[in-house]
């Protein structure tokens, strides 16, 4: 292992409401039944406590459904707090409730959609974003070509093992490679194989809701084979809610709040790890592009007990929709 080795930690958050008749409020800063908040102001207090920096990809498309001035209000908020935004974009806010995915439009479509979110970034920010990310992880490789047109730097949309994410061939497992025309620098969400079978296999994401013994594990194997350049520890503005029963009126889920709490004082005490933010990933070294640096947490009966408890929380969040 390479001397003074740290397994560097970068923290960004999908800031979105997906539901609801008030989804900015409820969703995005997390007003609950209380009155208190538990969305994107609580988050970034955690992050200061801890000595962390959010990347914050806000929702621009969300503008063209509930209006500018509330999206100018959650950027600002994030800008206002020292943490950083990137842009985020699910296509459905803007054009066609049925199209999902970027990879489901025209390059002319997904190059109007693009512009006008990242003019509006301009506008409320004042400079060149420099992050996107695809929504549900639908970008292909017309949105690489558009993103390089239009002067972005980052792209974060890769999951590898991921059947809604098009960007093909897969550029990379877990490193940070060039792709495109070499003009783009894709920082993938950290993918691990969680379970493996001869008739199936999964692929998860590094993600707050995970098992917190799950994630030590799998966090812990990143450090151990240095096979990820940089771990990218999603959240979502709404993940410490539960909110599916009643979006609107959405409760403080403690249980969550206090797992979140751990992982983030983990990494900060770890001497084997550090926070970074997006001006930090300009330090890291490129990789060729190899997409065989598998991280794999699949071995083991310990892969069956997360596998199983993955699948009923999914089953239950599912109910809870269809309520």
């Amino acid at each position: 292992m390479t001397k003074n080795y740290k397994q560097k930690v970068l923290i960004s958050i999908d800031t979105e409401g997906p539901a609801g008749k008030k989804p900015v409020d409820a969703l995005i800063f997390g007003k609950t039944k209380s009155g208190k908040e538990y969305g994107i102001r609580y988050l970034m207090d955690l992050f200061d406590e801890y000595g962390a920096k959010g990347l914050f990809f806000v929702d621009f498309a969300e503008a063209w459904e509930y209006g500018e001035q509330k999206i100018t209000e959650v950027t600002q908020c994030i800008l206002d707090k020292g943490h950083n935004v990137g842009v985020h974009l699910h296509p459905d806010h803007m054009l066609d409730r049925n199209r999902r995915y970027l990879w489901q439009y025209s390059l002319d479509e997904q190059t109007e959609m693009i512009l006008k979110c990242t003019e509006l970034y301009k506008k409320i920010v004042g400079k060149s974003p420099l992050s996107f990310r695809a929504g549900r992880y639908g970008a292909d490789n017309n949105t690489i070509i558009i993103l390089e047109q239009q002067g972005y730097l980052y792209d974060m949309s890769e999951f590898y093992g991921n059947k809604y994410c098009k960007i093909n061939p897969a550029p990379c497992f877990n490193r940070m490679v060039n792709i495109g025309s070499n003009n783009i620098i894709e920082v993938p969400v950290t993918s691990f194989r969680s379970f493996k079978c001869p008739l199936y296999t999964r692929f998860d994401k590094v993600d707050c809701s995970m098992d917190i013994h799950e994630f030590y594990r799998v966090i812990n194997k990143a450090y151990h084979e240095q096979l990820v350049d940089v771990v990218s520890f999603f959240v979502h503005s709404f993940s410490l809610l539960d909110w599916r029963q009643n979006p609107d009126n959405p409760l403080f889920n403690k249980k969550l709040g206090q797992r979140f709490k751990k992982q983030l004082e983990w990494i900060k005490n770890n001497e084997k790890m550090e926070f970074i933010s997006e001006s930090d990933l300009k330090n890291i070294n490129l990789h060729t592009g190899s997409v065989d640096t598998e991280l794999d947490a699949s071995k083991g009966l310990m892969a069956y007990y997360y596998f199983i408890k993955r699948a009923l929380r999914v089953l239950k969040d599912r109910s809870m929709l269809n309520v």
